[in-house]
């Protein structure tokens, strides 16, 4: 037991990797071009990413340097985590790369070194397939070749710069593969660069940053929702992650209020748009903090919290939230605070 008698599951969990170790397990000529051109083929972020105040993660090397296998079990310890599902760091900017071999190369090499250096289900330390949505047949290839390997946990769709939105029948092959290994879906956010964030003349990385998260998944929710992946593929559990809860209400009845209006739109619903989301699943992270607490209640209760919401810390980034954000809620019940702590997420992922 590991905050205050809760067993908690970190859901979103970030590993800086380094690319010389991801480039171990790629083939030729894609480990060279790799090693030669990293941060130019996939582009991190721009603005001051690294302006980050008073907040303290001694305990690993990021952001100076890419981390290492030792330092998870560090940074579990520190947070009180009894669980982690690990993300990338560099790979959440690859829906900006648009070279398809290139891009799956990548996610085969980072895979392997996952499954070889990082995952142990006996210390509690779990990942994801990551797929390059450029090639759904080739990603579907993927989640076959590693989907059953006890450290996965789930297939992740990295949303950011994805394009057809994830509803779109494109992504079938991947949808099939997953639901053929049991895996769940996750979709996991980010945000955006200044210079190409939908509107240009943003002037911080804190706008874009802001928007960037929440904007992509409300894309890919509402595609997912009204072109109907849960009907399509009714074996397949869906998790978002990485936008807080409140937009989760405001687009529920927002769809629905189109869908009343218009239901031929969508033929293969069978209920309303906010019926299927309160099947889904959400990461908590960043969670929101308004001063006037009874507003975060009632988004726990419109989003119907105790059975939709997974904890996550997004550790070790620089907004990162620990488990006292959810322990400390005093609108909480105790038996929600285990829900949200660990048992959704323990329904949720193939542990």
């Amino acid at each position: 037991m590991a905050v205050n008698g809760f067993t908690v599951i970190d859901t979103d969990a970030h590993y800086l990797e380094s690319f010389q170790e991801v480039a171990k397990y790629m083939e030729e000529p894609y480990k060279s071009r790799l090693l030669k051109a990293a941060h130019r083929l996939i582009p991190t972020t721009t603005g001051d990413r690294f302006m980050e105040g008073r907040i303290r993660r001694d305990e690993v090397s990021y952001p100076q340097k890419p981390m290492t296998p030792e330092e998870i079990p560090a940074a579990q310890k520190r947070l009180g985590v009894d669980v982690s599902v690990i993300l990338p760091n560099n790979l959440l900017e690859l829906g900006k790369f648009p070279v398809k071999n290139m891009a799956l190369a990548i996610c085969r090499g980072f895979n392997d070194y996952m499954l070889d250096q990082i995952v142990d289900p006996k210390r509690g330390i779990y990942t994801m397939v990551f797929v390059p949505l450029l090639d759904p047949p080739e990603s579907a290839k993927l989640i076959d070749r590693v989907g059953k390997h006890p450290g996965v946990a789930a297939v992740c769709f990295i949303s950011a710069n994805v394009e057809p939105p994830l509803g779109d029948t494109f992504y079938n092959p991947v949808y099939e593969a997953a639901q053929r290994n049991g895996l769940p879906i996750v979709y996991h956010s980010a945000g955006s660069d200044l210079h190409d964030f939908f509107v240009r003349g943003f002037q911080s990385f804190m706008e874009t940053h802001s928007l960037g998260f929440v904007f992509w998944n409300y894309i890919h929710m509402t595609s997912v929702v009204m072109e109907g992946i849960p009907e399509r593929f009714p074996g397949l559990k869906f998790g978002f992650q990485e936008s807080g809860i409140f937009w989760v209400p405001q687009l529920m009845y927002r769809l629905d209020n189109a869908y009343m209006k218009r239901r031929s739109e969508s033929p293969l619903l069978k209920k309303l748009p906010s019926e299927y989301m309160r099947d889904f699943r959400f990461g908590t992270q960043p969670l929101e903090s308004p001063k006037n607490l009874d507003h975060l209640k009632y988004a726990f209760e419109m989003v119907d919290a105790e059975n939709t919401l997974m904890f996550a810390t997004d550790y070790p980034h620089w907004d990162f939230d620990p488990p006292s954000t959810i322990t400390d809620l005093p609108f909480l019940s105790h038996k929600a605070k285990t829900r949200i702590l660990s048992e959704n997420a323990q329904n949720f992922f193939r542990f």
